[in-house]
């Protein structure tokens, strides 16, 4: 649930950046799929740093 979260997060704050960036380079048409992409790709360096850091055994204070 949360790596959902993140990816709609991820999209709409990289839509509204894509089209901010847009307006200001002088009002073309605005690239709905770019941002897409970028989230998708976000999503899946979320979801490999969290298992990277991910500790593999309990520490003392989880045990008691």
């Amino acid at each position: 649930m949360k790596y959902i979260m993140v990816l709609i997060w991820s999209i709409l704050l990289l839509e509204m950046v894509g089209f901010v960036l847009t307006s200001l380079d002088g009002g073309s048409s605005v690239n709905w799929i770019l941002p897409i992409i970028v989230a998708v790709v976000f999503t899946i360096f979320v979801m490999i740093f969290t298992a990277i850091i991910k500790p593999t055994h309990k520490s003392y204070q989880e045990e008691r």
